[in-house]
């Protein structure tokens, strides 16, 4: 059962549209704009990550995985960006990568995006151009 934890102590409680740059020696840049307050524009930078995939449309998350607590279920008016400890993908990656490696969802209004990666992400909160 997939346990969570709010990665995301940076960003604002917002909702936010999700916007991915990927370059191709797999560095990810993803940006969020606020909906509510269109002030608030943030950049997850993972830097090198492992894998990505688009989940969803972003309000139930990932419906591969199976939750601890159904009270307990990540959503955009708990967290934006959750880091999975114990999650149905990562026991499958682990069986054939032996690195470590850590597994994101980021909550956006239009979709939602799991991420494997080595290391944690820098949250940068970005100026309105």
């Amino acid at each position: 059962m997939a346990k969570w934890v709010d990665m995301g102590g940076k960003i604002e409680n917002d909702w936010y549209q999700v916007r991915c740059q990927i370059d191709q020696d797999m560095n990810l840049k993803i940006y969020l704009d606020g909906v509510k307050n269109q002030e608030n524009h943030f950049c997850i930078d993972f830097d090198k990550i492992l894998f990505c995939k688009v989940i969803d449309e972003g309000w139930d998350l990932n419906p591969c995985e199976y939750w601890d607590d159904p009270k307990n279920i990540p959503m955009i008016h708990k967290a934006i960006l959750v880091e999975l400890l114990d999650s149905h993908l990562k026991r499958i990656i682990r069986e054939n990568h032996q690195a470590p490696f850590r597994h994101y969802q980021i909550l956006g209004i239009n979709f939602g995006i799991d991420v494997i990666s080595g290391s944690q992400p820098i949250i940068n909160k970005l100026k309105e151009n």
